[in-house]
């Protein structure tokens, strides 16, 4: 089966910290933009495939107008103001690969269903395979979710919605997507959280107890010949632990973690040690949907802040450099701490929130904490406060008095 073509993308390279845009035939562009400037990357892609085609709307019937018309319609004119500028920029590519060539009208359920089966047989672009990566071939690549299509089939109906609120088609089409993934309540106990915090640090359980019957861990070193200095300990992962601490801590998301920076910065978050503060938004972005409000650390959690402050411009680095997102890593971690790949890094925010509830932090409070509403909360983690309950069941038993 030949290698599905991916389209234009945007590749990040660490080694000149800068994007380019990568396309098929062996093209290459670069963007201008570093690390921290992903959304402007975003626009420089679209702007690329702009240049490729003319869009033309004609008097608007649907079984004239092209898909990727009103896909690069929606990115020149709205995606950017949407609550989710992110989830736009990373779908456009996908849908204008695939719907290439095929007008609105032709959007049928059968047709957004084989958008998803295509989507969902690529492997995901963020794991390389072949010698000495964990996957040897394409085969083994994980492939991309379910709900991954959904949320690209998303941002396709929004695109028909907004090019028939602009006139630009006489009626919108609508877009069949893949059933919502059920919610998952995943969250760390306290001893869970030790033990991923520990693999983080390379340590790792030795199988035997304590007087107290806790388990001992110990960190494996690397074994050297005799006469040689003494090996180093394996699978240190500092930066991981760091990250772990923060979003234990403090609940943040697991992108505005990495971009925490130690000095005010327009495009990302910034620890202010003085105050004790952690804003996670740049004071030039915008607000979305995803509020990132400010966040006061703990003394626990600024004691360690100070600790880790040195030279690096960003609070989660490795090797002097920023980190997109926690992949390896974060494996490597979960598995030392033999826990299962439902713990993603979001987890974090999830025990966050209900260590919160569960200790009877008010509903609203774990919600500024959080940066959602208070009805969010209540609905996600509001189970996990048993007192909740407790009226009701004295009622009862006093035979129905209040």
């Amino acid at each position: 089966m030949p290698r599905p073509a991916k389209g234009a993308r945007l590749y990040y390279k660490a080694a000149d910290d800068r994007w380019v845009i990568r396309d098929t035939g062996g093209i290459e562009r670069g963007t201008g933009c570093s690390y921290g400037e992903r959304e402007a990357a975003e626009r420089a892609l679209q702007a690329y495939l702009s240049e490729k085609h003319t869009p033309d709307f004609g008097r608007g019937d649907p079984a004239t107008v092209e898909i990727a018309d009103v896909l690069k319609l929606y990115a020149d004119e709205h995606a950017a103001g949407t609550k989710r500028p992110d989830v736009a920029w990373s779908a456009l590519p996908h849908l204008i690969t695939f719907f290439d060539g095929k007008k609105v009208a032709h959007a049928t359920p059968n047709l957004c269903r084989a958008y998803a089966k295509w989507r969902t047989s690529q492997p995901q672009a963020r794991f390389k395979f072949g010698p000495g990566y964990r996957y040897a071939t394409e085969a083994e690549v994980p492939r991309v979710g379910d709900q991954t299509a959904r949320r690209e089939l998303g941002v396709l109906s929004a695109a028909f919605g907004y090019a028939h609120s602009e006139h630009k088609l006489l009626y919108p089409v609508p877009v069949t997507m893949p059933d919502r993934a059920p919610a998952r309540d995943r969250w760390l106990s306290r001893s869970q959280a030790a033990a991923l915090l520990l693999a983080a640090l390379g340590f790792r359980p030795t199988g035997r107890h304590d007087a107290k019957g806790k388990e001992i861990w110990r960190r494996p070193r690397e074994k050297v010949r005799p006469g040689e200095e003494r090996g180093r300990a394996l699978f240190v992962q500092r930066h991981v632990a760091r990250f772990i601490l923060a979003g234990l801590y403090t609940g943040t998301r697991h992108e505005a973690i990495l971009r925490l920076k130690w000095i005010e910065s327009t495009d990302g978050g910034f620890v202010d040690l003085r105050s004790g503060i952690i804003y996670r938004r740049g004071t030039a972005e915008g607000e979305s949907s995803k509020r990132r409000t400010p966040i006061p650390m703990s003394k626990r959690l600024a004691a360690h802040m100070r600790r880790w402050r040195k030279n690096g411009a960003y609070v989660i680095e490795f090797e002097g450099k920023p980190i997109l997102r926690l992949r390896r890593a974060w494996t490597t971690a979960r598995k030392g701490a033999a826990l299962g790949e439902e713990i993603t890094p979001h987890v974090l925010r999830h025990t966050f929130a209900t260590w919160a509830v569960m200790a009877g932090v008010p509903f609203g409070k774990v919600a500024r904490a959080l940066g959602t509403t208070e009805q969010v909360v209540e609905q996600v983690y509001g189970h996990h406060l048993p007192e909740h309950l407790r009226g009701v069941v004295e009622t009862v038993s006093r035979g129905g008095r209040t």
